[in-house]
């Protein structure tokens, strides 16, 4: 590295944290004293969750008419798996509200890590979570990569008697789908891929599903009691 590039980057590392030290937290968490009092959660959550499986076809053409004819043969079995999967996912959607599900898992967490009572929104609550979720589903990026749970949303705790933003956090996260949600016989080497997906019974997209909503709750929440863990150490 130059010395000039050296320096500089040097200056801009010390700009930084000195812009960290001065600013400290963005929350208000520390200022508030969340014990035994009651907190409940609003939301705006798409009622069925996406399950994208990514590029199924295999397109372009190659020049090489053998290759050429058994690219067309996968696309046409993936389309046809492709079709079976959404009418799967159709019929799961109205087995379970993941949205409700979510909503759910998040205020029960969220009350255990503030040491509040978790009660509904009618209810006049001292606090008030609100949760809106742009989108959140299952992905994968091709027929046999392996398979993500995924969520974007903005998370903000308010103090609900004035309205007072307290905290706030923007989610963006994926993690990978093991095995434990479907059983072993349905990975391969640990590996949930959309080819898995095209091959679940209805009963086996509900439990996904129901793991979609564990997870998006808890990756908001865990966002939550770091802060937290921040403020109570100071």
């Amino acid at each position: 590295m130059r010395p000039h590039t050296r320096a500089l980057l040097h200056a801009v590392t010390l700009s930084a944290l000195l812009g960290t030290v001065a600013c400290g937290p963005s929350h208000r968490l520390g200022e508030y004293d969340f014990r035994d009092r009651t907190v409940s959660v609003v939301s705006e959550i798409p009622r069925r969750a996406d399950v994208l499986t990514g590029p199924y076809f295999v397109g372009g053409i190659t020049g090489d008419p053998v290759r050429d004819v058994l690219r067309a043969g996968a696309r046409v079995y993936r389309e046809v798996e492709s079709r079976r999967l959404r009418e799967r996912l159709e019929s799961a959607a109205t087995r379970i509200d993941v949205g409700h599900v979510l909503e759910g898992n998040t205020l029960e967490r969220v009350a255990r890590y503030l040491g509040a009572h978790a009660v509904g929104r009618d209810e006049e609550p001292d606090f008030l979570l609100e949760l809106i979720v742009v989108e959140y589903g299952i992905d994968a990026e091709s027929w046999n990569a392996a398979a993500h749970f995924y969520i974007e949303a903005d998370a903000t705790l308010l103090y609900a008697p004035t309205g007072e933003e307290i905290w706030r956090k923007e989610i963006d996260a994926t993690e990978r789908i093991g095995s434990a949600v479907f059983g072993p016989g349905r990975a391969v080497r640990d590996v949930v891929t959309a080819a898995t997906l095209s091959d679940l019974t209805v009963e086996e997209i509900v439990s996904a599903l129901e793991s979609l909503a564990d997870f998006s709750g808890r990756v908001i929440t865990d966002e939550l009691r770091e802060d937290l863990r921040d403020a109570r150490r100071r």
